[in-house]
């Protein structure tokens, strides 16, 4: 059975980047062939999703993984920048040329593109990217695919795919209402939900605008508040920091850590809206045609939004509640939206380069 080995942010706790490890697994089972992830935490990515799993922090591990497998995939996420540190560069690029030096074919899939800041990893990327082992790139919006253009990336290797989340289906309904049973304690249907995903973003404290907004809408719609935080620790430990200064707290529940990706999916599914700052939460509720507010932190979410003909309603450096519960008061008065055309053609994208990926492999 052939393997195709995978390198991202996987083993962190991530729900957005676990949700490729799941999507990409069952993908490709399908197909007969067998995932290798380079994880931080090979053990709980062996348990979880049934894959073959090496530690992504053992050189000898890395290697032993590489040599394994048929191909090697970089992505998803944003993986070439130097936004967020400056170790992510020498890492994944890292990955990439170790591939390249054991022989083995690469693809980039599924993934951002930059900011590279620095000119001398914009210059390392694209001498990396350019070269002839790398047989792929396939980026998952407009904007990354411009800016790899912008960086020289050789266009013949360049094609415009989606997230591969969008390829990702939810367990049955059954399932899924037990879950939101659970945690929603005496739910009674017709119960208005709305969803929050929030995180911290670069030291700005934005905490008692989440709580007032969350507030208003707990007053206005008698609603029930739901978190969902999709990097743990972090977005919980917000997401609790919110639910504290809120008056309504008793309004409130925080979805706990024990749920695959598929599942979160499902339970999002019965939000009447859901706010998010995170990019993956944002594609889980347009995969489930709830209405979606957008928060933008970074080029990321607005290059989503705009690929789902949507904008943000603010940044996140400038939160507006007004705005937000305008948008909010908007979709309870016009409930219908209809995001499914445009979520099923993301999903043929996604497709797309996979075939690409395993047409690569078996040449």
């Amino acid at each position: 059975m052939k393997s195709i080995l995978v390198s991202g942010y996987y083993g962190f706790n991530n729900t957005g980047d676990e949700a490729m490890i799941e999507t990409f697994s069952i993908e490709l089972a399908k197909k007969n062939y067998k995932l290798i992830v380079l994880s931080s935490n090979p053990e709980k990515t062996k348990e979880l999703y049934n894959v073959e799993a090496y530690d992504r922090y053992n050189l000898i591990e890395v290697i032993k993984a590489i040599k394994k497998s048929d191909i090697v995939v970089s992505g998803g996420g944003t993986l070439f920048q130097d936004i967020t540190s400056k170790r992510n560069i020498w890492y994944y690029l890292g990955i990439v040329k170790i591939a390249q030096l054991l022989g083995k074919k690469v693809c980039v899939a599924y993934q951002g593109m930059g900011p590279l800041n620095t000119p001398m990893y914009r210059k390392m990327t694209k001498k990396t990217l350019n070269k002839k082992s790398v047989k792929l790139i396939a980026m998952r919006d407009k904007h990354a695919l411009e800016y790899a253009k912008e960086m020289g990336i050789k266009e013949e290797k360049l094609m415009l795919s989606s997230d591969m989340i969008f390829m990702m289906k939810p367990p049955a309904p059954e399932r899924c209402m037990k879950i939101i049973k659970d945690n929603v304690h005496n739910y009674q249907e017709g119960e208005k939900l709305i969803g929050f995903s929030i995180r911290e973003w670069r030291d700005k404290d934005r905490t008692d605008l989440f709580a007032e907004i969350a507030d208003k809408l707990v007053e206005k719609y008698n609603a029930r508040i739901v978190f969902f935080p999709f990097h743990k620790p972090k977005d919980a430990e917000i997401s609790k920091i919110v639910m504290h200064k809120m008056k309504h707290e008793d309004k409130t529940v925080l979805m706990p850590n024990r749920y695959l990706p598929s599942e979160i999916l499902g339970a999002m599914g019965y939000m009447d809206v859901n706010i998010g700052v995170r990019l993956h939460a944002l594609i889980f509720s347009v995969l489930r045609n709830v209405p979606t507010i957008g928060i933008s932190y970074e080029p990321k979410v607005d290059g989503f939004l705009e690929m789902m003909n949507m904008t943000s309603v603010c940044t996140y450096e400038n939160i507006s509640v007004e705005k937000v519960l305008e948008q909010v008061d908007y979709y309870m008065q016009n409930k219908e939206v209809n995001y499914t055309e445009k979520t099923d053609e993301f999903a043929k994208m996604g497709q797309a380069a996979l075939e690409r990926i395993i047409e690569e492999m078996e040449k």
